[in-house]
């Protein structure tokens, strides 16, 4: 594999990553209001279901879902559900900021939803598919095709985990202290926004 392979696929990963969208909310709120350990895991949940999404569309079972349009809606469909649930859950939360390290308790939840959010997004199976078709042939190794899987994975939870840094800094986290209530409201619609998106997106 060469250099300029290498870099091609990296970056295309991380660009992908970093497309503002559901998981960059979901992120942001388990890290704001649960914790940064909470927030990591998000991250690591979510980057392991993009791990997943990319070893199928290099296995070629991104085709079966694109071609597939009664599966395709009805994991959307489920997608709009969830996002609805948690949109309604953080509008009516009157929960305060919660800073403290110590509190771990919550640590399968976030993960578990980092995990369901990228895998309830079945437009990621499109994106890899037309985004590796370019990489993929009869000819690639083990080595290579193993790349591409990792390198997706990795990626995606690295720049999550790097996100929840930034939102958990001193500076950030002092600006949003005595804003926990409006937080809250504006993710909760933020939620409800993208669900009526998709759901537009549907019924067309």
């Amino acid at each position: 594999m060469s250099l300029f392979n290498f870099l091609q696929i990296f970056f295309v990963c991380l660009l992908g990553a970093m497309s503002p969208g559901p998981s960059m909310v979901v992120v942001i709120n388990n890290a704001i209001f649960k914790n940064r350990y909470n927030g990591i895991l998000t991250s690591i949940g979510h980057g392991i279901g993009i791990g997943m999404y990319a070893f199928f569309a290099v296995a070629g079972v991104g085709l079966i879902i694109k071609t597939n349009m009664i599966l395709f809606n009805g994991i959307k469909i489920i997608s709009i559900f969830f996002l609805i649930y948690m949109g309604i859950k953080s509008i009516l939360s009157k929960n305060n900021l919660d800073f403290s390290q110590g509190n771990n308790k919550e640590g399968l939840s976030s993960f578990i939803q980092g995990f369901i959010i990228s895998i309830l997004n079945p437009k990621i199976f499109i994106w890899f598919v037309a985004i590796y078709s370019q990489f993929m042939s009869s000819e690639n190794d083990l080595v290579f095709n193993s790349y591409l899987v990792f390198t997706a994975s990795i990626v995606d939870a690295t720049w999550y985990i790097f996100l929840t840094f930034i939102v958990t800094s001193d500076i950030v986290l002092r600006f949003l202290k005595n804003k926990s209530i409006i937080i809250h409201r504006v993710i909760g619609i933020l939620f409800i926004i993208i669900s009526a998106i998709l759901l537009i997106d549907i019924m067309k």
